[in-house]
């Protein structure tokens, strides 16, 4: 069980976990206390563990664990691979120091090139080190489920996927490579802007119900 610097002995050694968060991130220990009353409410929902599971990641992304329709399926990957990203540890679980870096990468002071690795992580389906383009449009087609202001046909996300390869692929070997994928963003930054939080750097006691709303 991990209930992170809320959880530690009173005064000073409380601090100090607070402290060395904030010194590993772009937060302060302030905000790392209310990160903590965060991560508090949010593993909770389910199990009440110290730890935060897929299920309550969701609920805290969305608003709502999967439902198996075919919308939940498409919320699931992107949850899913955020989740998978955010978990070090590859235990299936997240910590609260987990929490906290993983967020550290949605903060706008975090340099363009974390938030480009992340990113490619992201996006990286079967963890092979390149994008394929089955990749790209399983990913397309989550993050459209999720948007309430956009909408692509299935004819419209194939022209989608061949410009991204078109402009990203650039040995033209069917895959994306993280250089190539590094290059794509020093172009044209919008790529990642998905990849920046600005309310993280207002965090104060007053925070928001869903923390990727």
């Amino acid at each position: 069980m991990d209930m992170g610097c809320a959880a530690s002995a009173p005064g000073n050694a409380q601090e100090r976990e607070c402290a060395r968060l904030a010194s590993k991130t772009k937060f302060t220990p302030g905000q790392v206390r209310v990160l903590q009353r965060v991560f508090s409410r949010v593993s909770s929902m389910n199990e009440g563990d110290g730890v935060i599971d897929a299920i309550e990641f969701q609920r805290a992304l969305f608003g709502r664990a999967s439902g198996g329709d075919e919308d939940a399926g498409k919320s699931d990957l992107f949850s899913a691979r955020i989740f998978a990203c955010f978990d070090s540890a590859s235990d299936e679980r997240l910590s609260f120091e987990e929490f906290v870096c993983g967020l550290n990468v949605f903060h706008p002071e975090t340099p363009r090139d974390a938030k480009t690795k992340f990113a490619f992580r992201v996006y990286d389906l079967q963890g092979t080190g390149e994008i394929n383009r089955d990749d790209v449009r399983r990913m397309l087609e989550a993050v459209l489920s999720q948007s309430t202001s956009m909408s692509l046909t299935p004819k419209e996300i194939d022209a989608a996927v061949d410009k991204t390869f078109e402009d990203c692929d650039l040995t033209k070997n069917g895959v994306i490579s993280l250089k190539e994928f590094e290059s794509l963003v020093a172009k044209n930054e919008k790529v990642i802007a998905n990849m920046t939080m600005p309310r993280l750097q207002r965090l104060t006691k007053e925070y928001p119900e869903f923390l990727f709303a």
